[in-house]
C-alpha cells in the first residue's frame, strides 16, 4: 500500500473517503447477494402466478379433448350403430365416418382418428394421414388382444418423426353393462399447445417445459430438437411431484440457472409446467440494479471527497496561520497580526485568540526579562571586577616591593608586567565574552603572582587541546574558581596547594575542570550551593560563596539549560568543579 502523505489535509481526506468507500463496498456485496436472492424470488412468485393461469388453460383444453369421444352418446343413431353386433353396412360406415368429422372436424390440430370396435373388430379411419393414423389391434371377448401403454393411458406422449405428439385414447361403453364397446384414438399435435404454453415465454434465453403424467413425459419443448440437452434436473423434478395430489410448486436452483414448476392434478390428470430462468437474466437484472446504486454511490463519494476538501481546506489554513505564527516566535518575532474575533468562534478561533493574548503577554515578559538579564549580567560582572580582594593589591605589592629590594632583577619587571596585565584584564568592563585563550593567559598571570608570594605552598597546571585556543567562553570563568581554590587551600587550608585546571573538548561541547588539593567543600556546603543557584536572587551575602556562585549563575544566564555544572569533593584529597558549557564559538548571540 502506498504511503499516505504525511499532510494533515490528506490524511482527513483519505480518511474520509476510505470511511465511505469500504462501507458502500460491503453493502454493494450485501446488495448484490441480497437483490440476487430477491430477483429470484419474486421471478419464482411472478412465473408460478402466470404457470397457474397457463394450467388452467391447458386443464380446460385437455378436458375438450376428453370430451369428444363422450359426443357418441349424444347421437342416438351413432349410438345404436356403433352399439350394434352386425357389421355395418356401406351406408352406416359412411355415416360413422361423417359423424366422426362431424365430431373431431372442429380440431384442425387433431390428425387421423381411428375407431376400433370391439362388437365387430372393424376399424374406421378418417383423415387419412398415414403417418398418424393408429392401427388399433383386434378385440377379443370385449378386450384388447395386445395391451399397449399407448392404448391404455388417456393421455399419452408418442413420437412421430422425434417429433412428441399427443395420443388421447377414449373407450366408448355400454352405460347400462359397462362392457367396452369400442376404442377411440387420435394423435394431436403441439400448436393449440404452443400458443398456451407461449405466453409464460418473457426470454430468449428461457425455455418451457410441459410434462404429463406421473412419470414425466415430456409433451412440450419451447427449446429447438437440436438443442435439447440432457435434462438431469427432470430428475430432481420427479422426486418432488410424483405422488402428491393437488397443486405442487417450487423451484430448482441449478449452477446455469433455476427452474420454475406448477404441477396441477385436475380431472386426475396430472400435468406439470417447468420454465427455466437463466442465471444471466438474474445477474443482467443484478447488475443494472447494481450500476444504478454505484451511480448513487460515485455521486455521493465526490460530494463527500469535495465537502472533506472543504471542511480540511477551512479548517487546516487556520492551523497553518497559527503554526506560521509559531514559526515566527520562534524566530524571535512577536509582531502578529492580531485578527478580529468572530462571531460564532469555535474551538480554532478560541484557540487563535488565547494563542494572540499569550503572544502578546509573552512578549511583554520577554522584553522585560531580557532588559533585566543584561542589565544584570553586566552590574554582576562589573561588581565581580570591583570585589578583587584589596589584601592581594597589598600583597603583592609587598612582594612586588621586596623582590625589588633583595633582587632589582628581570623578574620585579615580570611581575609587574603579570599585575598589569590582570588589572588591564579586569578593568576592561566593556568585554563579556573572551576566547579560551586569553582566559587561561589571564589565570596564568595570577597564578604566577600567587606562587611569587607562596613559593613552593602554591602548583599550578593547566591541560587542554589546540583546538580549545580558539573557543569562545564567558569572561572572569576560571580565575574565580582558582582563587577560591587558593584561598581554601593555603588560608583556611593545610598551607599547601596543587592546582589543575583540565579542559577537554567532545561533541560540540567545552569541558572545564578546576581540580584541588585543598579543604573542599562539605556536602552540606554542596547543598547550600545549589540552593543558592537556584534561587532567584542574584547575590550571596556570604562571602565564601561569591567567586563560585556567582560563575554558577552567570553561566546559566548566558547559556541557559544548556549548562550543567557538579562538584565532587573529598576534603585535603581532591576537589573538582565540573562545568559543561556549549561551543558557542560559531553562534551569534
Amino acid at each position: 500500500m502506498f504511503p499516505v502523505k504525511r499532510s494533515l489535509f490528506a490524511k482527513i481526506l483519505f480518511s474520509l473517503l476510505i470511511a465511505t468507500i469500504i462501507p458502500f463496498i460491503a453493502s454493494n456485496y450485501i446488495s448484490y447477494q441480497i437483490t440476487g436472492k430477491a430477483i429470484n424470488k419474486q421471478l419464482v412468485e411472478l412465473n408460478q402466478n402466470s404457470m397457474a393461469i397457463t394450467m388452467s388453460g391447458l386443464h380446460t383444453y385437455f378436458h375438450e379433448l376428453s370430451l369428444l369421444g363422450l359426443s357418441y352418446y349424444g347421437n342416438p343413431n351413432l349410438d345404436r350403430i356403433l352399439s350394434s353386433k352386425e357389421t355395418q353396412t356401406p351406408a352406416e360406415t359412411v355415416y360413422i365416418t361423417q359423424q366422426f368429422e362431424r365430431i373431431y372436424g372442429t380440431h384442425s390440430e387433431i390428425g387421423s382418428v381411428s375407431y376400433k370396435s370391439a362388437l365387430t373388430n372393424k376399424q374406421f379411419n378418417i383423415r387419412n394421414d398415414y403417418s398418424s393414423r393408429v392401427n388399433i389391434p383386434d378385440f377379443v371377448n370385449g378386450e384388447l388382444s395386445s395391451q399397449r401403454d399407448e392404448l391404455t393411458n388417456d393421455f399419452i406422449v408418442t413420437y412421430n418423426h422425434n417429433e412428441p405428439k399427443l395420443r388421447v385414447n377414449r373407450y366408448f361403453m355400454d352405460i347400462s353393462t359397462r362392457e367396452v364397446i369400442g376404442l377411440t384414438s387420435f394423435n394431436v399435435d403441439n400448436s393449440e399447445i404452443k400458443k398456451t404454453v407461449g405466453a409464460l415465454s418473457t426470454s430468449q434465453d428461457g425455455s418451457i417445459y410441459l410434462f404429463i403424467q406421473d412419470d414425466l413425459q415430456l409433451l412440450y419443448s419451447s427449446l429447438p430438437s437440436n438443442e435439447k440437452k440432457k435434462m438431469d434436473w427432470v430428475n430432481r423434478l420427479y422426486e418432488e411431484t410424483t405422488g402428491k395430489e393437488g397443486v405442487v410448486k417450487g423451484a430448482i436452483y441449478e449452477q446455469e440457472g433455476t427452474y420454475i414448476y406448477y404441477r396441477d392434478v385436475s380431472y386426475n390428470f396430472p400435468v406439470t409446467l417447468a420454465k427455466f430462468i437463466p442465471q444471466s437474466l438474474v445477474n443482467k437484472a443484478q447488475t443494472t440494479v447494481l450500476g444504478q446504486s454505484l451511480i448513487v454511490q460515485v455521486g455521493a463519494i465526490i460530494l463527500v471527497g469535495i465537502i472533506a476538501a472543504y471542511v480540511s481546506y477551512y479548517i487546516l489554513r487556520r492551523v497553518k496561520r497559527i503554526l506560521k505564527q509559531i514559526k515566527n516566535i520562534q524566530m524571535g518575532n512577536f509582531n502578529i497580526k492580531v485578527r478580529p474575533q468572530s462571531n460564532s468562534p469555535d474551538e480554532l478561533n478560541i484557540l487563535e485568540e488565547r494563542f494572540q493574548e499569550m503572544t502578546m503577554e509573552l512578549d511583554e515578559l520577554w522584553n522585560k526579562q531580557y532588559r533585566h538579564q543584561l542589565e544584570l549580567s553586566h552590574a554582576r560582572l562589573k561588581m565581580l571586577q570591583a570585589q578583587i580582594n584589596p589584601h592581594f593589591f597589598y600583597n603583592t605589592l609587598q612582594s612586588i616591593g621586596t623582590l625589588a629590594i633583595k633582587n632589582n632583577s628581570r623578574e620585579i619587571s615580570d611581575r609587574i608586567a603579570e599585575f598589569a596585565a590582570i588589572f588591564r584584564y579586569n578593568m576592561d568592563i566593556d568585554t563579556e565574552v573572551v576566547s579560551l585563550q586569553e582566559e587561561l593567559d589571564h589565570v596564568s598571570h595570577y597564578t604566577s603572582l600567587q606562587m611569587g608570594r607562596y613559593k613552593n605552598k602554591l602548583t599550578y597546571a593547566v591541560q587542554y587541546p589546540e583546538e580549545a585556543y580558539s573557543l569562545q567562553v564567558p569572561k572572569m570563568v576560571l580565575q574565580p574558581l582558582v582563587e577560591n581554590s587558593i584561598v581554601h587551600g593555603l588560608e583556611k587550608g593545610t598551607g599547601k596547594v596543587e592546582i589543575k585546571v583540565d579542559i577537554e573538548v567532545v561533541n560540540n561541547y567545552i569541558y572545564l575542570s578546576v581540580i584541588d588539593n585543598g579543604k573542599g567543600f562539605t556536602p552540606e556546603e554542596i547543598q547550600k550551593i545549589h540552593l543558592s543557584y537556584v534561587d532567584q536572587n542574584m547575590f550571596d551575602d556570604e562571602k565564601a560563596g561569591i567567586g563560585l556562585t556567582n560563575v554558577l549563575k552567570r553561566l546559566l544566564l548566558f547559556y541557559g539549560e544548556t549548562f550543567e555544572w557538579k562538584i565532587i569533593s573529598e576534603p585535603y584529597v581532591q576537589t573538582t568543579i565540573s562545568l559543561k558549557l556549549p561551543n558557542t564559538t560559531n553562534t551569534s548571540r
